[in-house]
């Protein structure tokens, strides 16, 4: 029998990978965040295949030396499969930070203290009011696979395609996004049908503010597409609603989140529940959607306004001498108003004996 799909992910299965072989045959297996164990099967490895094995971290095996005309749809983060065979495997050993394997010592030498990309779109910098170069995010992932940035920085993972319409992993608009000055970010998003991740490696430990850039681009109304969001495991959204938040379709919003980094990987995830539209306005439209993604330090003076100046308390000595000036203001207005009175009596007294002078 033909299947079009078999969705496993997040079901707490366990057993030898190779179980699942009866599903070879179809378009997209997806058994992601599972407890499979065992070797790749060699039969799993087809360009025919969108296979999702992702966070099943006692799979292992040797990933094939893939020729470079043969593109896969893969995604193995979160195994213990060994890439080393592979093409560009030298890229490949990013992913050992993400298993936090020695990653401090091991894949990087110059710690980072900031990040940006364009998801979805390509390399945005700006100038004023502060530099800032948001990275090209346009590496198609097929319907389940990863991205390891030549940089060596960030990795962009994504899983989830509609079995019955070959949704699209961006979108874009040409329409100019009001409400900001940043209008590019919001024209461009990454979307997936299932999951989004972002990793952002080698970031020196400390504390960070997080800045996820959205604009609904796609669907009109509100209630339509909603999704979840987790930074370092922890969630800060849940039915995130972009219409809604924006105030309206083609609208820009942020959120700004502060986390501590301690391991020097930095993890955003992105996933759909289940919830909100399917089909509208076409198959396939629903799922989580980021149009950029900014990290930095909260403490940097380029990042925020400077402090105001503090305002220091009067001094003992200067109390007193407001007081002391307040009573001598007093004093002169009493004097000015006294010598006021006598002089006004002193001309009606002078009019009363000589009305007639």
């Amino acid at each position: 029998m033909l299947f079009i799909c078999r969705d496993l992910r997040s079901n707490n299965l366990s057993g030898q990978l190779q179980l699942l072989l009866p599903y070879k045959s179809s378009r997209y297996l997806y058994a992601g965040d599972n407890d499979f164990s065992g070797r790749l099967p060699a039969e799993f490895v087809q360009p025919s295949l969108a296979l999702d094995i992702s966070y099943n971290p006692f799979i292992n095996g040797l990933l094939p030396n893939n020729p470079t005309d043969r593109k896969l749809s893969l995604n193995y983060i979160g195994t213990a499969i060994d890439t080393s065979r592979a093409i560009n495997s030298e890229n490949l050993t990013l992913l050992n930070c993400l298993h936090m394997k020695e990653c401090n010592r091991k894949y990087y030498t110059n710690a980072i203290t900031s990040f940006a990309v364009n998801c979805g779109g390509k390399q945005t910098i700006y100038s004023d009011p502060l530099p800032i170069t948001f990275d090209d995010d346009t590496t198609d992932l097929g319907a389940a696979g990863f991205h390891v940035n030549t940089s060596m920085q960030w990795v962009v993972s994504h899983v989830g395609s509609d079995p019955f319409r070959e949704s699209p992993r961006f979108v874009n608009t040409s329409q100019v996004i009001l409400g900001t000055d940043m209008p590019e970010l919001y024209q461009t998003a990454r979307t997936s049908r299932s999951a989004l991740w972002y990793y952002i490696v080698g970031l020196s430990t400390g504390k960070y503010t997080v800045q996820l850039f959205f604009a609904e681009i796609v669907i009109e109304k509100p209630g339509k597409r909603l999704f979840n969001i987790d930074i370092q495991d922890r969630n800060i959204k849940t039915d995130f609603d972009i219409t809604k938040e924006a105030g309206g379709f083609r609208r820009p919003t942020n959120i700004t989140y502060e986390v501590t980094v301690v391991n020097s990987v930095l993890k955003i995830h992105l996933h759909w529940n289940g919830r909100g539209t399917c089909c509208i306005p076409y198959e396939g439209a629903y799922g989580p959607l980021v149009s950029a993604i900014r990290v930095f330090r909260p403490e940097s003076p380029n990042n925020s306004p400077p402090p105001a100046r503090p305002v220091s308390a009067p001094s003992n000595d200067d109390k007193r001498r407001g007081v002391v000036a307040g009573i001598a203001a007093l004093c002169i207005a009493a004097a000015v108003i006294s010598s006021s009175v006598v002089y006004l009596w002193w001309k009606w007294v002078a009019l009363v004996k000589h009305p007639n002078a």
